[in-house]
């Protein structure tokens, strides 16, 4: 079953998410790209590896490091984004300070190890509990901080 938690975040709250992920321990992310060798996928603290401007990551407790599939195909090798046990991360962008791009977090939980769905879980609700508002339709949320953004005339886009 698949999971996913689409949401509207100022990239100041970015900070919020990490200091949260902090405190469960050593949760560890990579940056999801195609690759010439597997030594080129390297997972990094957290707050190393969100400070870098990539689009989407993956993000998992370090126990589970060692637990990452692999797809190989004819452009290289990537970290496989539905069998690794690991959060997809898709970090919205603001542009030119008028254009807010969502932010979301999905994972296919089948064939994971329990603690991990545990862990994953515990991750999503914070980001509801962090992001309370409804934007348009259902399942689509907001924080309070980009619902006040949005009042003020900055446009929100999937």
């Amino acid at each position: 079953m698949t999971a996913s938690v689409q949401y509207w975040r100022l990239p100041e709250e970015e900070a919020d998410m990490i200091e949260y992920l902090r405190s469960l321990g050593s949760v560890m992310a990579m940056p999801v790209r195609t690759v010439a060798n597997v030594e080129q996928l390297v997972w990094r603290p957290v707050e190393e590896a969100l400070q870098e401007a990539d689009p989407t990551f993956l993000i998992t407790p370090q126990k589970f490091v060692a637990d990452m599939k692999l797809h190989i195909d004819e452009n290289g090798i990537a970290a496989n984004v539905v069998t690794t046990p690991a959060l997809f991360y898709s970090r919205g962008q603001l542009i030119e300070q008028k254009t807010l791009y969502s932010t979301s977090l999905s994972v296919e939980w089948d064939d994971k190890p329990a603690e991990f769905v545990r862990w994953g879980r515990k991750v999503m609700q914070w980001v509801r509990r962090v992001a309370p508002g409804w934007y348009r339709y259902k399942h689509h949320r907001i924080t309070t901080n980009a619902e006040a953004a949005r009042a003020a005339g900055m446009e929100m886009v999937f």
